[in-house]
């Protein structure tokens, strides 16, 4: 007899878990903690398959791109939030598209996540071009929204991946990059798919904090694109300048002050004596790295 409630993978019976309603509270959770246990170990075959999709990204924002994260219901919402952690605020590199739009963070639109149709309309929205790369977020690889988002960018030659929990779908046709951490059946089955769901959070996870190292955002392992948001992000600038740079504060701030709160060249100007205006432009003659442009000059002191 079958162990399959139907042909999706996330809904197969788990073995190890069929006496769980027979547990203690103690044991339950401990059965539930060996489960998760196993997500992090099936990313680790998806690796290169998560570096090709770090570096196509790159490259898509290098020439004036974005990475564009689409999703209906659960997945679609990781993806808003990982673009929203990012960089918040609107005009960044990372963009997130939710089946049934913004609303649907809070209410699923079914209706929308089967509008095959809607998905292309949905990117042209947003004016999605070859340059921009597309990465479809679905566990099932099932959603029509999902599939029509990545048949439109297939139509146009532009990059495209699918993180998801299958390669036997449609969506996953449509990619030039597949992403399938193999995390097992879930815990109980027909109740979400939450270690689908943590699987395709850590990809996520990957992908962005890979993008930020990759687009010269991160220095050593500091977050070097700050922007002076509000007296919490001034002070978060104030911190990573005095880390960054080993300096005291009384020097981060006048940094800081001397040019324009722009974190990067704050850094640089400590690090290296140079002024404001300087400082600015040897970031710009290096694209923006921060790691290339301190070593372009002979270090202040």
């Amino acid at each position: 007899m079958s162990n399959r409630l139907n042909d999706k993978i996330t809904d197969r019976r788990n073995a190890r878990t069929a006496e769980i309603d027979r547990l203690s509270t103690g044991d339950m959770l401990a059965v539930i903690h060996q489960e998760d246990m196993q997500i992090a170990s099936a990313i680790a075959p998806c690796l290169p398959d998560i570096a090709r999709l770090v570096d196509n990204a790159a490259a898509a924002v290098s020439r004036g791109g974005r990475l564009v994260l689409v999703g209906a219901g659960a997945s679609g919402r990781q993806g808003m939030l990982a673009a929203a952690e990012y960089a918040p605020g609107a005009g960044g590199p990372v963009v997130a598209l939710l089946a049934g739009g913004p609303e649907a963070m809070l209410n699923t639109s079914a209706e929308a996540a089967m509008d095959y149709e809607r998905g292309a309309r949905d990117l042209e929205a947003i004016g999605f071009n070859p340059h921009d790369m597309l990465v479809g977020l679905t566990v099932s690889g099932r959603t029509p929204w999902v599939w029509g988002a990545l048949r439109h960018a297939w139509a146009m030659s532009a990059p495209a991946a699918v993180i998801s929990a299958t390669h036997q779908s449609e969506a996953a046709q449509l990619a030039d990059i597949v992403v399938v951490p193999e995390a097992g059946p879930e815990v109980v089955a027909g109740f979400g798919n939450p270690k689908a769901l943590i699987a395709q959070k850590l990809v996520l996870n990957m992908v962005t904090t890979g993008l930020a190292v990759r687009s010269g955002r991160v220095y050593g392992n500091l977050r070097v694109d700050l922007e002076p948001a509000g007296d919490r992000c001034s002070e978060r600038q104030i911190a990573i300048v005095m880390e960054a740079a080993d300096c005291s504060r009384a020097a981060a701030k006048t940094a800081l002050a001397a040019c324009n709160n722009h974190c990067k060249t704050a850094i640089l100007m400590v690090l290296t004596g140079l002024d404001a205006w300087r400082a600015h432009d040897l970031l710009n003659r290096n694209h923006g790295y921060l790691r290339l442009a301190a070593g372009d000059v002979p270090l202040a002191g």
